[in-house]
């Protein structure tokens, strides 16, 4: 779900919000595409198991930086010259910043995979992102 927020501030030609660049300041954050979240559910209700708790999250953590970056450059490949170049790392923060927040936390989705057979659709970021952009239409028209 964080991925289409990196494009949706990209496309919107927004400046970060300060929890923006707060949040971004986090050397892992994990994100998972809805079609994955309908898929884990569709699972869970297939196999229940009572009491069981699993995340669903993709297989690839990363910083928001890295996240930004990327869909920067697929919203660039589609529509050139739409936006303008921005260097997210220097906006999101830095990795020393990271490491006094609370909460930095690697999640794992391996119950998700191997008690509820769950593969996911969009397994990395890049993935999900890929997928956004090619459903999109021309946003700036």
């Amino acid at each position: 779900m964080m991925s289409f927020i990196a494009l949706d501030t990209i496309l919107k030609q927004r400046s970060l919000t300060d929890s923006q660049r707060l949040r971004g300041a986090r050397q892992y954050t994990s994100r998972v595409h809805v079609a994955d979240i309908c898929e884990a559910l569709r699972a869970s209700i297939r196999k229940p198991s009572s009491g069981r708790i699993y995340n669903i999250v993709d297989d690839d953590p990363a910083s928001r930086a890295e996240v930004f970056a990327f869909a920067h450059t697929l919203i660039e490949k589609k529509w050139p010259g739409q936006i303008k170049t921005r260097n997210y790392s220097d906006m999101l923060g830095s990795s020393s910043q990271a490491q006094v927040l609370p909460g930095q936390k690697r999640v794992s989705n391996a119950l998700l995979k191997n008690e509820l057979g769950v593969q996911l659709f969009h397994p990395t970021y890049r993935s999900g992102l890929e997928s956004i952009i090619k459903s999109m239409e021309n946003p700036f028209h």
